[in-house]
């Protein structure tokens, strides 16, 4: 079947994927007179993810779509994280309203952001799921794209909003060398267990590797593992609960506990490697990419959903501005991009503090968090917050 645009109707964008930057384009276009096709290769919406914070610019997104108030109900308000060495031994306390009190802001598991997205999707945007972008075709005029089931579908627009390993990036930008690895790894899950932590959030750090554990709602845990990639060996590759026990071997008994508990419920880690996407332009003719496709920043940042909702937004006002497709879309990497660069800087800066990879700095820089003052580590985290929402403010 093939699906054309008449001159007489409204532009069309093809998205691929339905995760927050797809559905945040589509709000964005509807807004300025555009329908939206979301081709998701998942047959439903994904659970599962990290929390995620949204602060500045992308708080203030969400505000203009009259969401903030919807995820309110949705948002956890954490008391404070304790920091403990691998042996279990305290080394601080920090206290959330220290940190982000300053700052407005809303913490959110991320599917439960992308289902808020997804009720508010307009009439102009339909969700094809289990469904794959084949290949396509941009003849300067328009898109030609074929998906998995056979279909043609014409459109004014590709958007590629479909994560990191992005098929319309391998595609369109496929001699560019974009993938830049911070050398580490990553592994995050939940699962239902009651009354497994003493506190909102713990943390344990060992020699190059960092366990999150953390309480969510109806009585789940989730973590979050992070580590050095020299620390995981090709062979556990076969599995990835036996990578996350591998590489949290020298930590405490409570994070062996969760892993096995996460195993037993049939919990499926998401895992990958610590990777920025950093990309000499984001567009090419009709062809964009948005979110973690043109410009991961990876969890270092804690600003990757904050900046897919800010960029699609940009989108949706530059389109809107103008009819020239190619001048909105230079428009929009032109205000995003200097603040996106910056942001990758601080993701490159923050792995090696949060995470020291030799002994040596290791317990240098447990020492150092032992002996400060708690009210001196809560003021640097504050004032490092205040600095990401300032800058995605600039």
């Amino acid at each position: 079947m093939c699906y054309r645009r008449s001159m007489a109707t409204k532009p069309r964008a093809l998205i691929i994927g339905a995760g927050i930057s797809g559905l945040s384009a589509a709000w964005w276009l509807d807004k300025a007179g555009w329908t939206s096709v979301i081709v998701e290769r998942a047959p439903r919406l994904r659970d599962g993810g990290y929390l995620v914070t949204i602060s500045g610019l992308g708080l203030e997104t969400l505000m203009r779509m009259n969401l903030a108030k919807d995820l309110e109900g949705l948002t956890y308000k954490f008391e404070e994280n304790v920091f403990n060495d691998n042996n279990g031994r305290e080394l601080l306390r920090i206290r959330y309203k220290d940190v982000h009190g300053g700052v407005e802001s809303l913490a959110v598991c991320r599917d439960d952001l992308a289902r808020t997205l997804a009720k508010a999707l307009p009439e102009s945007a339909s969700i094809r799921f289990n469904e794959t972008l084949d290949h396509f075709y941009d003849d300067g005029s328009k898109i030609q794209a074929t998906v998995k089931s056979g279909d043609i579908i014409e459109a004014d627009l590709l958007i590629g909003a479909d994560g990191i390993r992005s098929s319309v990036r391998n595609e369109s930008w496929k001699d560019v060398d974009c993938l830049e690895h911070l050398g580490y790894s990553y592994a995050a899950y939940d699962f239902e267990k009651k009354d497994v932590l003493k506190s909102d959030c713990v943390s344990f750090n060992g020699p190059g590797h960092l366990d999150m554990l953390y309480a969510l709602r109806n009585d789940r845990v989730a973590a979050l593992h992070i580590w050095r990639d020299d620390m995981m060996k090709p062979k556990d590759e076969e599995n990835n609960f036996e990578i996350v026990r591998h590489v949290t071997a020298g930590s405490v008994k409570l994070v062996a506990d969760v892993i096995d508990g996460a195993e037993e419920s049939g919990s499926s880690p998401i895992m990958d490697r610590l990777t920025m996407v950093t990309l000499p332009k984001w567009s090419k003719g009709r062809i964009v990419l948005l979110g973690d496709a043109a410009h991961c920043l990876t969890l270092m940042s804690a600003q990757g959903a904050c900046m897919a909702l800010a960029s699609t937004e940009i989108l949706g006002k530059e389109l809107m501005a103008t009819k020239d497709i190619s001048q909105a879309l230079d428009n929009h990497e032109r205000k995003l991009r200097p603040i996106i660069e910056k942001l990758q800087q601080r993701s490159r800066n923050m792995a090696s503090m949060y995470i020291p990879k030799s002994k040596i700095l290791f317990y240098l820089r447990n020492l150092l968090m032992k002996l400060m003052p708690a009210s001196w580590v809560a003021s640097w985290h504050a004032n490092a917050v205040k600095f990401e929402v300032d800058l995605t403010k600039s």
